[in-house]
């Protein structure tokens, strides 16, 4: 196991993390479980879960370009939420990596469902280095906000990145200038 810091473990995420997959991401944000144990396979992409005192602690999933890593996912335990956790989890990507972290999250939308959560996600982004790119994604479910550790962020780059989990384009979505 890696070390994350003194308190969490990180190891290769196994059948053990798939309850906290499904249960922390809506249906129309999810890729089939079966597809992500295949990906992390490809040398560019990372299952990881992370545990700490033996307790599944998060997950996350990473796909690593040449200018950048795209965060799939990143999920925290119910239980332990707002715990910093999740900030651990960040700061051990951004070392791990050594490259920007961008990501994708729900729109700011004062009349969503979950309006609220939306504005916490989105602030604790930020409180963790990353910044609104001014760009969208948006696919056959939904429309996300970009988001990127990148002060310099290119599309370029993030499309390139994204093909790391659309080999050939296939199901790629669209980015967009807000």
């Amino acid at each position: 196991a890696l070390p994350i810091c003194m308190s969490l473990t990180s190891r290769p995420a196994g059948f053990s993390v798939r309850h906290l997959y499904l249960s922390a991401f809506p249906k129309e944000e999810r890729f089939p479980f079966l597809f992500l144990q295949m990906m992390r396979l490809r040398r560019s992409c990372r299952f990881i879960s992370y545990y700490k005192e033996g307790s599944l602690a998060g997950l996350s999933f990473t796909v690593e370009g040449r200018g950048m890593v795209f965060v799939l996912y990143l999920a925290v335990s119910e239980n332990i939420r707002s715990t910093g956790i999740g900030s651990e989890i960040l700061s051990y990507l951004k070392n791990l990596y050594g490259k920007p972290l961008t990501l994708n999250i729900e729109p700011m939308d004062d009349t969503a469902d979950n309006a609220d959560e939306r504005r916490r996600r989105y602030s604790f982004y930020e409180r963790n280095g990353f910044y609104n790119t001014g760009y969208l994604l948006r696919d056959t479910q939904m429309t996300y906000t970009v988001l990127s550790t990148a002060k310099d962020f290119l599309p370029d780059v993030y499309y390139e990145t994204l093909l790391g989990i659309h080999p050939g384009g296939l199901g790629m979505p669209e980015i967009l200038k807000k």
